[in-house]
């Protein structure tokens, strides 16, 4: 029996997972391949790249909706 885990993007139920490196910050992530393919970042990298370098940073992130979930808004990335 295989054993199956979540995407750490999408946090879907996968049989397979590949590390990706996050274009945000110097982290690796377990991602699916629907959401490397589809070039998504972890709803809360983007939250927390943009609380630490600035939301400048993740503007084209969070205007092309390139993350799953809600909608990000200006208070989550103010700190």
């Amino acid at each position: 029996m295989s054993e199956k885990i979540l995407c750490y993007c999408c946090n879907k139920t996968k049989n397979s997972l590949s590390a990706k490196k996050s274009t945000l910050l110097n982290i690796n992530l377990l991602l699916c391949e629907t959401c490397i393919d589809s070039k998504l970042e972890p709803r809360w990298v983007v939250i927390l790249a943009g609380g630490q370098i600035g939301h400048e940073f993740v503007k084209e992130h969070v205007s092309k909706k390139r993350y799953p979930g809600d909608e990000i808004l200006a208070s989550e990335l103010l700190i």
